[in-house]
This record gives C-alpha cells, sequence and structure tokens, in this order.
C-alpha cells in the first residue's frame, strides 16, 4: 500500500514554534548578560564565602568550617550598598546568625521547639527586614541556618564554639567585603551612578519607539536607586561633590527627557545617547568627560531646547575642567530613624509588612512540623523551601518561583548527587562551593530557576561537610520530595493567608502620588518666588519615589487579584494609567525662575482639584465630578488631569499606552521570574 502523504505543518504553527525560539533565545542573552554584568561582585562574594570554610579544611575541621560558613552568608547582604551602611547591615546580620545558630543548637533535640522557633525566627525576621531595609534574602538566611543548626549533631556544651565560629566566619567575610574601600573608597556610589547614566543613554536611544515605556520605568528605578545609594553614603568633599552634582544633572536630565516622551517625540540623534555613555564613563574616570561635545541641534520637539540645556548641564558637572556645582541641591543626609521607630511605622495600620510577616512565619512553622513528622532527621527543607517561595511578593509571583524553585531542585539535587557520587575529598568540597556561590549570586536576580540549580547543590553540600557519613542518595532523594513539600506549603499561605493585601493598598498608592504631583506643581509655578530650585528638585524626587511605589503595588495587586472579576483588574489598571500619565506630564512641567506662568493664577483651584481627585482615589471620598481648572500654556498636564478626573468618577479615559494592562501585567510578571 503506498505511503501516505505526510500533512504539511501550519504556517502559523511554525511561526509560533519559531516565535518562542526567539523568545527563549532573548531570556537566555538577558539572563547571560546581567549574570556578566555582576561578575565582579559575585566572584568577591563567592571567594569571600568560601575563606572561613577554606581555613577549616585546612586544619583538618571540615565540620567547624561548615558551621562558620553559616556565619559567612553575610556575604549576601548589602552587596551593592555603601560601604559605612555595608558594614552596618553585615554586623547585625552577623550577630543575629550567631544568635539562631545558638539557637538551633539548643533547641535540636527538642521538635516542638524547632517549629515555634523557625516560625518566629522567620515572622520576626521579616519584619524586622523589611522595617530597617535589610534586603532579600532578608529572613531567608536566618532560617537556613537556625534549621541547618538543628541538624548537626551536638548539644549545649558545643554553643559556645559554635558561636565564636559563627562568628568569626561573618568577620572574616565582613572584612573582605569592607576590604574594596581601600582601593575605591566611593565605589558602590559609582557603580549606581555609571547604570544610571547607562538606563539614561538606553532611553535616549528607545525615543520614538516601541520600548520607551520600559526604558522610561527602567530609568527611573536607577535614578532612585542611586539617589538612595548616594544619600545612605552622606555628602562629602571633593569627588563626593563631583559624583552628587553628576546625579543631580542627571535628574534634570531626565525630567526633559520624559518631557520629550510624553510629546511622542521622534527618534532622538545618537549622539545624545553616546554622550550619556561619555558621562557614564566619567563617573570613574573624569578625563572621559574633557572636551565632550553634543549634538549641534536640539530634539525637534516641544521640550526639545529645555533637553539640550540639561544635557549641557550634565557635561558641566562631569568635566572636572568646568566643575558645576553653583546650581546643586544636594540630597542632604537622610534622617536616620530610630530602629523601634523604624519598627512602628512598619507594624502601622495598612502596611503590608506585618500580614507578610505573619504569613511567612506560619508558613516556616507549619512546613518545619511536617519535615519533622515526616523525618527528623530531614525536617530543615521543606520549612526552608516555604521560606524561599514566600520572598515573592504576591500570588502570581509566588506561583512562579514555586514552579521554578521545585525545577531548579530537582534539576541541582542531580548536580549535587554526581559531585558526592565521586566522594571529592573536603578541598575539592570548598572550590565548588565557591563556585556555585558565585553563579547563583549572578543569577539570582535575572533567573530565579536558574540561581536555584545553582543553590540546591551549594546546600546539600554544605550539609554534606557539617553531617559527615550521611549517604549522598538519601540527601538527594530527601531534597526533591521535600522541596515539593514545601513549595506547596508556600504556595497554599501566599494564596490563602492575606491574598489581597496589595490590592488593598493600591488606593493609598494611587493617592500618594496625586498628592505628589500636586507638590511638583505648586514647585514650579511657585518658582519665580523662591530663592532657589530647592523645593522644585526635592518635590520631584518625592514624586518619583511614589511613582515608582504606585508601579510595584499595581504589579503586585494584579499578581493578587489574578483570580478576582475582570473589573476589578481593569479599573485598578484605569486610574493606574491615568495617575502615571498625569506624573509624567507633572515632571515634564517646566519651572523658570524669572518667569510668572499664566497658569499661576489657578493655583488655589488646581491644589482644591488635585486633593479631591486624591481622596477619591483613597476611597475617602465618593466619586464626583471635579472641577479641573485651565492650565493656559500646558495642554498636555490639562488634558492628564481631565482624564484622570473622568476615570475616577467611573467614565471611559485613553489608556496610557506605555503602561501595560492586566493582562500584560502578569505576562511581565511571569517573564520577569523566568528561568
Amino acid at each position: 500500500m503506498a505511503d501516505l502523504p505526510t500533512p504539511a505543518r501550519a504556517p502559523d504553527a511554525d511561526r509560533s514554534v519559531a516565535a518562542r525560539a526567539r523568545s527563549v533565545g532573548r531570556r537566555a542573552r538577558s539572563v547571560v548578560r546581567a549574570a556578566w554584568s555582576t561578575r565582579a561582585v559575585s566572584a568577591r562574594i563567592g571567594v569571600s564565602f568560601g575563606v572561613p570554610l577554606a581555613v577549616a579544611v585546612a586544619l583538618g575541621h571540615p565540620h567547624e568550617g561548615a558551621v562558620a560558613t553559616q556565619g559567612a552568608f553575610v556575604a549576601v547582604y548589602a552587596r551593592d550598598e555603601p560601604y559605612r551602611r555595608r558594614l552596618r547591615v553585615m554586623i547585625g546580620v552577623g550577630l543575629a546568625l550567631v544568635l539562631v545558630v545558638s539557637a538551633g543548637t539548643l533547641l535540636s533535640s527538642l521538635p516542638v521547639g524547632i517549629v515555634i522557633a523557625a516560625g518566629l525566627i522567620a515572622g520576626l525576621g521579616s519584619l524586622l527586614g523589611s522595617a530597617w531595609d535589610i534586603g532579600r534574602p532578608r529572613e531567608f538566611i536566618l532560617v537556613l541556618s537556625f534549621l541547618a543548626a538543628t541538624q548537626y549533631p551536638g548539644d549545649a556544651g558545643d554553643v559556645p564554639l559554635r558561636a565564636a565560629l559563627v562568628l568569626g566566619g561573618a568577620a572574616t567575610v565582613t572584612a573582605l567585603a569592607m576590604s574594596g574601600g581601600l582601593v575605591r573608597p566611593r565605589g558602590p556610589e559609582e557603580r549606581a551612578l555609571q547604570t544610571l547614566w547607562d538606563r539614561l543613554a538606553d532611553l535616549f536611544d528607545a525615543m520614538g519607539g516601541p520600548d520607551v515605556g520600559a526604558a522610561r520605568h527602567a530609568t527611573l528605578l536607577s535614578v532612585e536607586e542611586a539617589r538612595l545609594v548616594l544619600t545612605r553614603a552622606g555628602h562629602r568633599r571633593g569627588d563626593g561633590d563631583r559624583l552628587f552634582g553628576v546625579a543631580v544633572a542627571a535628574e534634570g536630565a531626565i525630567d526633559a527627557a520624559l518631557g520629550l516622551v510624553l510629546r511622542d517625540c521622534p527618534p532622538l540623534d545618537p549622539g545624545w545617547a553616546a554622550a550619556a555613555r561619555t558621562i557614564r564613563d566619567s563617573v570613574r574616570d573624569p578625563s572621559a568627560a574633557r572636551d565632550l561635545r553634543l549634538p549641534d541641534e536640539a530634539p525637534d520637539a516641544v521640550h526639545g531646547d529645555r533637553f539640550a540645556r540639561m544635557m549641557q548641564r550634565a557635561v558641566a558637572a562631569a568635566d572636572p575642567a568646568l566643575a558645576l556645582q553653583s546650581t546643586l541641591v544636594p540630597f542632604g543626609r537622610r534622617r536616620r530613624r530610630s530602629p523601634l521607630a523604624a519598627v512602628r511605622r512598619a507594624i502601622h495600620p495598612g502596611s503590608l509588612v506585618l500580614p507578610t510577616a505573619v504569613r511567612s512565619g506560619i508558613a516556616v512553622a507549619v512546613g518545619t512540623g511536617i519535615g519533622l513528622l515526616i523525618d527528623p532527621a530531614r525536617g530543615i527543607w521543606v520549612g526552608l523551601t516555604a521560606a524561599a517561595v514566600l520572598q515573592a511578593s504576591n500570588v502570581t509571583l509566588t506561583a512562579q518561583r514555586t514552579l521554578q524553585r521545585a525545577g531548579g531542585t530537582i534539576l541541582g539535587v542531580g548536580l549535587a548527587a554526581l559531585l558526592l557520587a565521586f566522594h571529592p575529598v573536603a578541598g575539592v568540597i570548598v572550590v565548588a562551593l565557591m563556585l556555585l556561590q558565585a553563579l547563583m549570586q549572578s543569577t539570582i536576580v535575572a533567573a530565579y530557576g536558574v540561581a536555584t540549580f545553582f543553590a540546591t547543590p551549594l546546600a546539600l553540600l554544605i550539609v554534606d561537610l557539617g553531617r559527615p557519613g550521611t549517604p549522598a542518595g538519601s540527601l538527594v532523594g530527601d531534597r526533591i520530595v521535600d522541596t515539593l513539600l514545601g513549595c506547596a506549603v508556600g504556595l497554599l499561605a501566599r494564596r490563602f493567608l492575606w491574598p489581597r493585601t496589595a490590592a488593598t493598598r493600591l488606593g493609598a498608592a494611587q493617592g500618594a502620588a496625586i498628592e505628589a504631583v500636586r507638590d511638583v506643581l505648586h514647585a514650579a509655578l511657585t518658582r519665580s518666588d523662591a530663592p532657589s530650585s530647592v523645593l522644585v528638585r526635592r518635590s520631584r524626587r518625592t514624586l518619583h519615589t511614589a511613582l515608582l511605589n504606585l508601579r510595584a503595588v499595581q504589579q503586585d495587586a494584579v499578581g493578587d487579584l489574578a483570580l478576582a472579576p475582570g473589573r476589578t483588574l481593569d479599573d485598578a489598571w484605569r486610574t493606574t494609567s491615568a495617575v502615571e500619565r498625569l506624573s509624567f506630564a507633572a515632571m515634564g512641567f517646566q519651572a523658570p525662575p524669572t518667569e510668572v506662568l499664566p497658569a499661576r493664577a489657578e493655583l488655589p483651584r488646581l491644589h482644591a482639584a488635585l486633593d479631591a481627585l486624591a481622596a477619591i482615589a483613597e476611597g475617602h471620598r465618593a466619586p464626583a465630578l471635579v472641577p479641573v481648572p485651565p492650565l493656559q500654556g500646558h495642554p498636555a498636564t490639562h488634558r492628564a488631569l481631565v482624564e484622570l478626573r473622568d476615570v475616577l468618577r467611573g467614565g471611559g479615559a485613553r489608556a496610557d499606552p506605555d503602561v501595560a494592562p492586566p493582562g500584560a501585567v502578569l505576562a511581565r510578571i511571569r517573564a520577569e521570574e523566568g528561568g
């Protein structure tokens, strides 16, 4: 019988496969680029992490080295912070690790005590870490060290030695992390500024194209990070003043560029992006900006002349021969809130910190209890996995992180089994741990699943050193089962324990951004009465922060409301879109120092309108038609005000194409956590 003809593949199917292949390729390239960009920091963390263990192994005490490694975990904290704050954070985390390892040793024979203490450490670690702005991995390392200490053989008599080992490991790593300050004391600030100007150059390249919205958001994130790093570092004379000048100049260029984006500016001359990258290089090498020339023609758009003027100021700030310092509005030293005041602020009604901390504590306690019930010798992994997946900030990210954790662990235990099957000597394990830690740190932000692949053998090898004689097959098989259980516990906790906390905060974030817009417009319209531009610059900085907070809360709300009716998502998206468009219009609002703007006469009515719109967004006032005053000479701002007014009273409004709708936000959430 003749062969039947093979059905031809549908062209749409071929295109779909090709599109998926291109997407995977782009994702892989982005992960590699992200890992390469952090290679120096990741290598430093990997090497410093292994130093205490290497010393102990060289002295013939691998078990003690595994304990000291718990203190070496301070290397993963404050990696990009200025040296002064880095020292404070690493000392604080190191002391906390001493306490939790001591507690784990004391409670190692008391299963009920282990469950309660694990929950308390996770909850308090999350609460205090958020209140004191410690950053991820926050409570996770504390939970890891506590549970690991319960698995090591020993009793109360071993507490002093283990505390000394953990303290020594933390002190060694801290000293290595601070050693860079001897070579480049302003290194963290310089890196933050270089990233800022790199993102600004990307924004110039994206102008007039489909990626301008994403580039705009990335630029705002980088300027906020640079501002935070410089503020925490404190103002210094000499080179410190120059760095502040370059940062302030970047703020002016960003405000002008936002005006260009708002008016749909066509693509810019590539010379502008090239100039931004030259200024980036001048952060470390001031001579790079000497005789820097900008394009001869300003962009042919509204705000084009202002943009060219701001870039000229940036060149003046970067070029040491010009040394522009007279127009600086310094960030000032951040007022340091007392630790107790920071905790009180974190637990006030409406805060997201308290439910997050309680959820983490409950999940870790339940997961640890399940692990101990299955087998007292393996109670570490279930609770630890629950703590890991709950590092995500919303339901959708938690589900995505759960899948990546499970997949990365299953592949990672295969690598661990391969390594342990050869019965490596302790020295080989030390080298492997350094390499795994460096690879994990380089991928943890860009690809959580890939980082989990490296983290799994890292943890198993440490436990293998701390519990010599444990069969490798037992460690590997148990880890897969316990990881799946921990993923389930974490996902259920995020889904059913306060699942809509971010959604309840969305209105407050929208209202805060509207109030920040009011302050920006007030400062701009009264600039001619003010002796300097301090209020203008500071109000715009506040709006930058409010806008980034709104975007973060919006994305978390969308992730939490993924199973809610579509109208809830659509209403939240339309309001946030209108608020963001108004915010960008306000940041592009000119503030001439000598000219009284015609819109100044409408300032009282403008205040009243924005206060009313903020109250409606926050739910303190019923939706109503709010009178919006005309703003002569500022049609984009007036149009944005009218659109916000209409959407808040329940009418239609033109959606900002640069603000993704709920479905696209969910897709972006999944892509950002993709492995």
